[in-house]
């Protein structure tokens, strides 16, 4: 099962991992800095193990350490994972570094530890009490939106922590989180459970949707761009820029996401 937010998503399989221990500094072997080493990442708990064949994603709270994806070394500096690109690039120094994923915008700013955290060494049993004690804390450490949105997430945690037992099954894990989560009218808030997904937003507005950015896009095509001298499309369709007809100093820019700006690949089909 998955939580995921903007900037994050941590499976919550309770995959866990031995610690692991790196020098302050690496270096590549030619005297040059090398981005070797262990990463925690500005915001969401995230570290990240670099080494020579992978970038190793771990998702930390205070009492979790879920491992994540793991991407595999396809060039100098590069990463390449369910055909995303990843790019590390040391910074003003060996001890800071940032992380550019292609398929999306900005990067990500990695400040390099000496060891994992804790809890990635202590063993924690993958049953529903525990999966319900990562969940809450996971939006505990990271979400920073419950003043706003009038939720008392302490008190969510004590009417439905109750709920959950040893005998606990996915689906009804799967809706409690997802109860848990309804209040919050967050776009941005997901729980996934393979194909199964909950979402919502505010109440009167359509979730985005690729039906919604298409028919977006097709209305200010058909109204506002038709016969303009210049219009393409960046970024897989995502980010659209045109002259405006009529007028040499405006043109029109529309970034529709910060996402998806790589085709999506296709699952490869069973024989017959």
């Amino acid at each position: 099962m998955r939580i995921t937010t903007a900037s994050t998503a941590a499976a919550l399989t309770l995959l866990l991992t031995a610690g692991l221990a790196a020098p302050a500094t690496a270096s590549s072997g030619e005297g040059r800095p090398s981005a070797d080493g262990l990463w925690r990442m500005d915001g969401y708990g995230t570290v990240v193990a670099v080494t020579d064949r992978t970038y190793q994603e771990y998702q930390t709270t205070a009492v979790s350490c879920l491992k994540g994806d793991t991407a595999r070394r396809t060039g100098p500096g590069t990463y390449t994972v369910k055909g995303d690109v990843l790019t590390v690039t040391l910074g003003r120094d060996a001890d800071h570094a940032s992380v550019a994923t292609a398929s999306s915008a900005g990067h990500k700013q990695l400040h390099r530890i000496g060891a994992l955290p804790p809890t990635c060494t202590n063993h924690l049993p993958p049953d529903p009490l525990t999966s319900f004690d990562v969940f809450w804390q996971s939006f505990e450490e990271n979400y920073p939106f419950f003043a706003a949105k009038g939720v008392d997430w302490r008190a969510v945690r004590a009417a439905y922590r109750p709920r959950v037992h040893a005998d606990t099954s996915r689906a009804e894990l799967f809706d409690i989180f997802s109860a848990m989560v309804r209040p919050l009218h967050d776009a941005h808030v997901v729980v996934q459970d393979g194909d199964h997904l909950f979402g919502t937003g505010r109440p009167g507005t359509e979730l985005p949707s690729p039906q919604l950015d298409a028919r977006t896009k097709k209305f200010i095509e058909q109204h506002d761009l038709t016969g303009a001298p210049y219009h393409q499309d960046f970024a897989n369709g995502r980010i659209t820029y045109a002259d405006l007809r009529g007028d040499d100093h405006l043109g029109y820019l529309r970034i529709s996401g910060f996402g998806g700006y790589l085709p999506r690949r296709r699952r490869p089909t069973s024989p017959n």
